[in-house]
């Protein structure tokens, strides 16, 4: 009987080496490519709540719109879906939003 039950123990650990070795790993699905347009629209929502949040206090809200649109500038300047002119525009739309 013992003889029959450390078969059985033997089995299942061989089973569940086997299952662990050969188990697909999960992998995380990548979002949807973003369009140009939504990273254009992404900015301009942001800016209209720097906008927003800092409505009644001048000083302050030339201080973040200046922050935000030296940040948004780096970001495009980066992104290889946008050249240095169309980098100008997007940020030249933000100033004077």
């Amino acid at each position: 009987m013992s003889e029959l039950l450390i078969l059985i123990l033997a089995f299942l650990i061989l089973v569940t080496i086997v299952f662990l070795l050969f188990k697909k790993p999960i992998t995380a699905s990548k979002p949807a490519p973003i369009k140009k347009d939504e990273l254009i629209q992404k900015y301009e929502n942001e800016m209209q709540e720097i906008l927003n949040r800092y409505k009644d206090d001048s000083i302050n809200l030339q201080k973040k719109k200046i922050e935000y649109l030296k940040l948004a500038s780096h970001q495009l300047h980066n992104n290889i879906f946008f050249d240095a002119q169309e980098a100008k525009e997007i940020i030249k739309k933000l100033a004077s939003l």
